[in-house]
């Protein structure tokens, strides 16, 4: 079996100087790398799949205005149903998020930082792993790749329209997710694992990310 070493680490930025002896601490844990990015994508893509179906039942339904009903009440709950059923925890997250629930952690939107600069030099998303002695963690991005997707987080008055944007206002007052294109970075997923998910062994190591 082919096993990597995956990086731990805690970024500086956000965090006070009472954290500053945990942020100097870097742990790797050694395991099996492809195993994680497999599961890390299978679960990415069940949970997508099954928010997707449910929101093309809404909009089948009533329209755009009843699928925005929908994601409010009930897209959460349907994400948190897969973690306890995978017994992971599974979010997206979003340096434009439409409820404050999934804006991205500091670690988040590092991730999210490096898969933007990728997009814009035109290389390759691959999925993002790394880990601490309390869980393993794998990141992959959510992009733009769908119309449908654009009459609830494209351009305002040109994509969305004006009824879809009072209803948009009025579910998520501090809503962020708008203004994306065809092929942008709406965000990512983050499936985090328990430690012993993956049988995983943990080694006295420091490296830089």
């Amino acid at each position: 079996m082919r096993y990597g070493i995956l990086i731990a680490f805690v970024l500086a930025m956000g965090f006070g100087c009472q954290h500053e002896s945990q942020q100097e601490k870097e742990q790797l844990i050694s395991y099996d790398t492809t195993a994680v990015v497999n599961e890390g994508q299978q679960i990415a893509k069940a949970t997508f799949q099954t928010l997707s179906s449910n929101l093309k039942n809404a909009i089948a339904e009533g329209g755009v205005e009843h699928a925005l009903q929908f994601c409010n009440v009930e897209a959460i709950p349907l994400t948190d149903s897969l973690s306890k059923h995978h017994d992971v925890s599974i979010r997206r997250a979003s340096h434009k998020p439409r409820t404050p629930y999934n804006t991205a952690d500091s670690l988040e939107v590092e991730v999210i930082k490096q898969y933007i600069d990728k997009l814009e030099s035109g290389d390759e998303l691959k999925p993002v792993t790394y880990a601490d002695e309390n869980r393993i963690t794998f990141h992959a991005p959510i992009t733009i790749t769908n119309s449908l997707c654009l009459n609830c987080h494209g351009k305002v008055n040109e994509d969305i329209s004006k009824e879809n944007l009072a209803t948009i206002q009025e579910l998520y007052p501090k809503d962020q997710a708008t203004g994306f294109s065809m092929g942008d970075l709406r965000g990512i997923w983050t499936v985090r694992f328990p430690a012993t998910h993956f049988d995983s062994v943990k080694i006295e190591h420091t490296k830089e990310l």
